[in-house]
């Protein structure tokens, strides 16, 4: 089997409605605003007629999947390891390849025709409990509230919201993040996870005194993690509000290299990692980072607003002690899983085993109404 092309395009089609709309500004979209949906998505095609699919892409994705033209899909270490060795270097190329290998290995599992979990070894869970990430709700008090109590309804037993101020937003700022997450807490009572996200907050502005007051005020709350409350990459500055607050602090989503895994791992820095499988380079390492973060007995739970159906199946790969709960962006999918055929989402709050061939999606063209090439 060889690589004949990369495609990279963008498609449109239909309204954003229910699910799908955003109640807070998100990319370049007023509260509420309605607009078709648009995806872009990159294709590796095969001299075989076998395609793989993955989510996102530009042309620089495009003009770096040229180096994957004539070389053999079943070689993805081979592949991954040159991409990044010279002349080629992570550093920049990241998301590129990391959505190059995803579109492999969906190519991968469409030629032996089983999912990617399966070609992992799994299932090794029966089912995996989902948190709902309320990523595009409404980030007020009574607002959040009542949507944490419907999501319990519905079966979820962890929750996660998304502060919407930093430091420069002053102590009123600081006061309505934790009032917010208070507000959850009264609404859902002791039993239920809370976690709490920064970053969309732009926390890179936060201080290291700024998100030990944070921390500690989350401690009165039982959070179950506060997430990337500093700046990714400041891992010195992790480890001292490591050591200052009870409150378990989580990050990972942004970091690129396994080396920063590393150091957060051997010094005790993170809780939980929460590698972005778009960000650190795909199915190919995603799998090392398990191995590695399991070797600490530090839960793993990928960032998986956006790339849930591709996460989904290494979480199933693996035992409970190593991935005990998966990330479910409500909103996020209700965007992203528009154009497939099929929609895959926790039941009662568990996902199930994700089918396959590969990782299960396919793209249904009646919803396609216009589709660009890059």
């Amino acid at each position: 089997m060889k690589i004949t092309n990369v495609r990279v395009f963008e498609v449109s089609g239909g309204e954003r409605s229910g699910l799908a709309l955003y109640e807070i500004n998100r990319g370049g979209l007023a509260p509420n605003e309605i607009s078709p949906y648009r995806m872009r998505f990159t294709e590796v095609e095969s001299d075989q007629g076998i395609v793989g699919l993955a989510i996102g892409g530009s042309a620089e994705v495009k003009a770096f999947g040229q180096n994957l033209i004539g070389r053999d899909p079943r070689e993805y270490e081979r592949i991954w390891h040159e991409l990044t060795n010279r002349p080629h270097n992570l550093d920049g190329r990241s998301r590129m390849l990391s959505t190059l290998d995803v579109a492999i290995w969906d190519l991968l599992g469409k030629a032996r025709d089983e999912s990617v979990c399966a070609m992992l070894g799994g299932p090794v869970q029966d089912s995996i409990r989902a948190y709902a990430a309320m990523l595009g709700f409404l980030p007020e008090p009574e607002a959040a509230a009542r949507r944490s109590q419907e999501m319990v309804a519905q079966g979820f037993t962890g929750v996660k919201w998304y502060l919407p101020n930093n430091e420069l937003a002053g102590p009123g700022g600081l006061k309505h993040n934790i009032e917010m997450i208070q507000a959850v807490r009264a609404a859902v009572g002791p039993d239920i996870d809370i976690m709490v996200d920064c970053i969309l907050s732009a926390s890179e502005q936060n201080s290291l005194q700024f998100a030990r007051r944070m921390a500690r005020a989350f401690e009165e709350v039982n959070v179950t993690w506060l997430e990337e409350p500093l700046r990714p990459e400041d891992l010195g500055i992790y480890a001292k509000l490591r050591g200052a607050t009870s409150t378990p602090i989580s990050f990972g989503e942004h970091l690129k290299f396994r080396d920063q895994f590393v150091t957060a791992l051997s010094q005790g820095i993170a809780n939980v990692i929460q590698p972005e499988m778009h960000v650190v380079g795909g199915m190919t390492e995603m799998r090392k980072l398990v191995a590695l973060s399991s070797s600490f007995g530090v839960p793993f739970v990928p960032h998986a607003n956006e790339s849930c159906r591709n996460a989904i199946h290494l979480s199933f790969a693996n035992q409970k002690r190593a991935c005990p709960i998966a990330e479910w962006g409500v909103k996020i999918n209700h965007n992203v899983q528009y154009f497939f055929e099929d929609f895959y989402q926790p039941i009662d709050g568990y996902f199930q085993p994700p089918e396959g061939p590969g990782f299960g999606y396919k793209i249904d063209d009646g919803k396609v109404e216009t589709r660009v090439e890059i």
